[in-house]
């Protein structure tokens, strides 16, 4: 009975319409990434129907395309970026520099691979010739996509783009700060590139000695907690500005519905910072629109004095970028100054984090052998983050600083590929760090409580 089936079984489309274009992506089951399933039977559908064109030339185009569609998909989800957020691929071409990670070089060359794989084997591939050829191929999709299913099931649930009904959350709501303080103190909101909720022991013990350090306690009430996240860094920035859970500019912002906007409204002057190039998701232009009435990026705080860090994100160095707020928080200190809100997104965490000596991750040895036991991809993100914290407490502790809250925030979980990585953090919530000043803003230049 097996003769039959194996006979009319398209062998040829499966390998070179199936398991070609996906290469990438199937090499990389043994490791990690995210699931695929639904995509890997639409674009299935559509070489059962492209393998079927009585002309060569189609075949091709259809079968080339099939691989960079499918590889676009396969980032995206990998770091959470909703599709409409696609546009933004020139800027990680003209911006950033992908080819400095070895992940993404192995990518390309996947893709290369299977991409001259399909050229120069399609004409060899034949042209269903009955109904079961046709019900086999996609009986072979669905194969695919099982073994999708299998090899990505531990971390399924930290792809999470869909809100799905989850009772709206943020750091800024949780901790009061949604409104203008009665003593109009300064706010500074610190959203942290890849600050997930540890859930391993090593890197647990690492992010509490950064993140609950005692000497704040000398100079602020100091609490935290976590919120959940859905989607990139952008929605994470909707959640703590806007109160939304995703950015859609098609949608205009009401008036005073983001945080900037009220605190503009009350006579603050509001400030955003971020160290890559503002075209990336469009900050430039929708940032202002939130309630901004200054916004600098990678250049203006390279000019105003912060060094250039590598890594795949070219940009200003995040710990440089603490002693431009602290400058900006003592100048609007001075009579007739105003009250600030400074709101900046670090860049220099933004997996993947190479080893770059310009970013602190050369030779990386943080955390030692504990924390490259659970995985050795933890230790440049770990060691960026405590620089940053460092960074973080010289400005907080500044006697010289008035009184200011401090709000640090994670945009999302650290969107690892690797599995062994991405397990060691909670996949559904966020931390957050609240530095609450025992200075009020009528008490500023007496010695802290």
């Amino acid at each position: 009975m097996n003769e039959p089936l194996l006979q009319h079984f398209p062998w040829r489309w499966v390998l070179f319409w199936l398991i070609a274009p996906n290469l990438a992506l199937i090499l990389a089951w043994p490791m990690g990434g995210p699931p695929m399933g639904d995509i890997l039977l639409i674009s299935g559908c559509i070489a059962l129907i492209c393998s079927q064109a009585p002309w060569l030339w189609v075949r091709r185009v259809c079968a080339l395309a099939l691989t960079p569609v499918m590889l676009t998909y396969y980032i995206s989800r990998n770091f959470n970026i909703d599709l409409d957020q696609i546009a933004n691929a020139p800027t990680y071409f003209s911006q950033a520099a992908p080819l400095r990670s070895s992940m993404f070089v192995g990518a390309a060359c996947a893709s290369a691979l299977s991409m001259a794989i399909t050229w120069t084997q399609m004409p060899r591939v034949p042209r269903f010739t009955t109904p079961m050829n046709i019900l086999l191929g996609f009986l072979a999709v669905t194969g695919v996509m099982r073994f999708d299913a299998y090899a990505t099931a531990a971390t399924r649930g930290s792809y999470d783009l869909v809100v799905d009904g989850a009772a709206f959350s943020s750091a800024v709501t949780a901790t009061g700060h949604a409104g203008v303080p009665a003593d109009r103190r300064n706010l500074v909101i610190v959203l942290v590139e890849g600050l997930g909720r540890p859930v391993s022991p090593a890197a647990s013990a690492l992010f509490a000695a950064d993140w609950d350090r005692p000497q704040w306690r000398a100079r602020y009430a100091v609490s935290s907690g976590a919120v959940p996240y859905f989607g990139a860094t952008t929605s994470g920035e909707m959640r703590e500005l806007c109160g939304r859970w995703k950015l859609d500019e098609s949608v205009p912002f009401a008036p005073g519905e983001c945080l900037p906007q009220r605190f503009r409204a009350a006579g603050y002057e509001t400030t955003a910072l971020h160290g890559f190039a503002g075209a990336m998701f469009d900050r430039r232009q929708w940032w202002p629109r939130a309630g901004f009435d200054h916004v600098a990026f990678g250049a203006e705080l390279k000019q105003a004095g912060a060094r250039a860090c590598g890594g795949v994100f070219p940009g200003a160095c995040d710990v440089d970028v603490p002693a431009q707020i602290a400058a900006r928080l003592k100048a609007a200190s001075a009579p007739g100054g105003r009250p600030q809100l400074v709101y900046w997104v670090t860049l220099n965490s933004h997996l993947p984090v190479i080893e770059d000596a310009s970013i602190g991750t050369a030779n990386c040895r943080y955390g030692g052998e504990a924390l490259a036991a659970e995985s050795p991809l933890l230790c440049p993100l770990f060691a960026v983050h405590h620089n940053l914290a460092d960074a973080l407490t010289r400005m907080a502790m500044d006697p010289a600083l008035p009184p200011t809250d401090f709000l640090i925030v994670g945009d999302h979980m650290p969107p690892f590929f690797a599995r062994e990585a991405r397990m060691r953090f909670d996949s559904h919530h966020v931390p957050w760090i609240l530095l609450q000043s025992r200075q009020g803003r009528a008490a500023q230049g007496r010695p802290p409580a």
